[in-house]
């Protein structure tokens, strides 16, 4: 069983927010739009009081009353699940619903079942004594129900189950009340089934090595150490200790007992009769105290508490211990099911181990046998897989007067298809996971705005211009993203505009000049054309084969190529190269993308074209400049 779906209601900062769950879920977003929000509410859902209780601050600000909801639907119900769920999850149903609410103070817990709709009006009664009454009446009332005659509540309700699980025909779906979904600590039906363990970014290590029920090591020895054999022989012992107890009563109490019994019943005697007084030994018990374990890291010589470990170290060792928990957790039978969410997994980890992380998690679900989901907030994008964009999350926030609404964006894969339809080939979809400019993808998908080039020298004389006018794209939310080449551009731009991340194209038409004074070019002239017009039909903007440079409001667009309109437009670039080059500080073969950022940096004069492509890629990211 695996979460589907999560629906939150009036939850801290969510108002009304749908999120759909795969076997890995990337929440991505700006800081404070709501992706650990996300993750808190399933923790309330799952786990309750023990995340600590909820009160009216926890109540979205616009909520109309004192109401937090969390549904959670299900999915991959296996046969063991059935079983366990009953009613809930007959066959023929492939989901299962689950609500938890707060209001006023008041915790309730409901489910989605099949169920005879007047057997629910009985179960919702007061209590036990009303609610046997009310099925008394409706089976005096219609006798062709054929309910058996009951002296308990607990009766009762057995007689319902049974006559509902013999009349399928007969139920509807409908909303039970169901508290032993979790019973006392979380320890109920749904914990059971599946366990959800929440890593907060402020959770230290030190906190889950404590050997009990709830935290991770406690989890991990729980599946991890057979106690029974240890236990098996202290329960020996105790019992030979209690018979030496036993032995040395009798020794050295029992005539002293019996002599003071016999005075006591002596003396009893004078003031009434046929009653004697016995004194004899009581061997108390002594209560076991339970086995503990205790973690320490031994560093060299030293052995040291968890907690004087720095935060990295702490962070690491948590993730180890959820692996080692996903594979010591799962039964022989293959029925629980583990879900991991995790706050800023990168938090702490230097770059080399923020990879491997990420690569530990991915392994983690797919060695699992689909027995686990992992989920988690992120801020970087070594745990984004472009490749594998159904699994992103983008949330965002919407103004809509005093408060703002979280919203949220993702993309299948018939919709990226359709998106494309016309423009790019499925096989070149299919393959976009083998491509280089993955990594630079994941980076974009982070931005509110791409400018998507075709190669490094072009994202090297953008950056460098921005610098040049002392801007800091990136803190204004744009990114350069090098898309490896103009046959990918429009794939890059449709992944990210399906995560609303606005784009602006930057690409050479090559069909100009250049191009058309070589004969030998004739033929990529031609195929440079027909992309062209796939650019711009794409766009929506008028379809030109060979267009001239222009800079527009979503592309810029260079006749020839980049390099060209330098050279041509920007002399003292092109002069600046070479002196570079002379200097030993630049490359004289091909592009150079050091050679080319420095030059566009310290050449004299500047381009009008540049300027105006900076002033679209801001005024798309909501910022007006005006021209220096």
């Amino acid at each position: 069983m695996k979460i589907k779906r999560v629906h939150i209601e009036n939850f801290c900062c969510i108002r009304s927010l749908d999120v759909s769950f795969d076997s890995i879920t990337s929440l991505i977003g700006p800081t404070g739009v709501g992706k650990s929000t996300v993750l808190r509410a399933l923790d309330w859902f799952f786990n309750g009081e023990k995340g600590g209780t909820l009160g009216e601050e926890d109540v979205h600000s616009a909520a109309e009353t004192q109401r937090i909801r969390v549904e959670v639907e299900f999915d991959g119900l296996t046969e063991s699940d059935r079983v366990a769920l009953g009613h809930y999850a007959p066959h023929g149903v492939h989901t299962l619903s689950i609500w938890r609410t707060w209001e006023n103070g008041e915790d309730r817990i409901t489910g989605k079942a099949l169920a005879y709709l007047p057997f629910e009006r009985i179960r919702q009664g007061a209590g036990s004594r009303e609610k046997t009454t009310a099925y008394k009446a409706l089976r005096e009332s219609d006798p062709a129900l054929g309910l058996p005659a009951v002296r308990s509540w607990d009766n009762a309700e057995a007689a319902m189950r049974s006559w509902e699980a013999t009349h399928r025909d007969q139920l509807t779906e409908a909303e039970v009340e169901g508290t032993h979904f979790f019973g006392f600590a979380g320890q109920g039906l749904l914990g059971k089934l599946i366990d959800f363990v929440f890593i907060s970014a402020d959770l230290r290590a030190y906190e889950e090595t404590d050997d009990n029920k709830t935290s991770v090591v406690g989890r991990i020895l729980e599946h991890a150490v057979d106690r029974s054999e240890a236990e098996a022989q202290f329960t020996a012992i105790d019992e030979d200790a209690q018979a030496a107890r036993e032995k040395v009563h009798k020794e050295i109490y029992e005539p002293v007992l019996a002599k003071l019994s016999g005075a006591l019943s002596e003396e009893v005697g004078r003031f009434t009769t046929g009653r004697d007084v016995v004194v004899t030994p009581t061997a108390q018990v002594p209560k076991r105290a339970r086995t503990a374990f205790a973690v320490n890291i031994r560093d060299g010589a030293a052995l040291t508490p968890v907690r004087r470990q720095g935060h990295g170290f702490q962070r690491a060792l948590i993730i180890a211990a959820l692996r080692y928990l996903s594979d010591c957790r799962r039964p022989e039978t293959g029925t629980r099911s583990l879900c991991l969410a995790v706050e800023e997994p990168e938090l702490f980890q230097h770059p080399a181990q923020t990879r491997v992380f990420a690569q530990v998690l991915r392994n983690l679900v797919e060695s699992a046998q689909d027995q686990t989901q992992v989920m988690y907030a992120t801020h970087s994008p070594v745990f984004i897989d472009p490749s594998d964009y159904q699994q992103v999350r983008r949330l965002y926030r919407v103004a809509t007067g005093e408060h703002p609404e979280v919203c949220l964006r993702e993309l299948t894969e018939e919709q990226l298809r359709q998106s494309l339809d016309g423009y790019v080939n499925e096989r070149s979809i299919a393959r976009r996971g083998t491509t280089r400019y993955v990594k630079n993808l994941a980076e974009a998908m982070f931005a509110n705005v791409a400018v998507v080039v075709e190669g490094a020298t072009d994202e090297s004389v953008l950056l460098a211009f921005a610098e040049r006018q002392g801007l800091n794209l990136g803190a204004e939310g744009i990114c350069v993203l090098n898309a490896e080449g103009k046959d990918n551009m429009v794939l890059c731009h449709a992944i990210l505009t399906g995560f609303d991340v606005r784009c602006y194209l930057v690409f050479d038409a090559d069909t100009g000049p250049k191009n058309l004074e070589n004969p030998q070019q004739e033929d990529k002239v031609r195929k440079s054309a027909g992309k062209n017009l796939r650019i711009f039909d794409y766009l929506g903007a008028p379809a030109v084969p060979r267009p001239t440079t222009t800079c527009e409001g979503t592309y810029t667009v260079f006749e020839d190529d980049l390099d060209t309109y330098l050279s041509d437009r920007w002399p003292a670039w092109d002069a600046r190269c070479q002196e570079l080059i002379k200097q030993g500080a630049g490359y004289v073969h091909g592009k150079h993308v050091p050679t080319y950022a420095e030059a566009t940096r310290t050449a004299d004069g500047e381009p009008d074209l540049l300027h105006a492509l900076l002033e679209n890629v801001r005024a798309m990211a909501g910022q007006s400049v005006p021209r220096p």
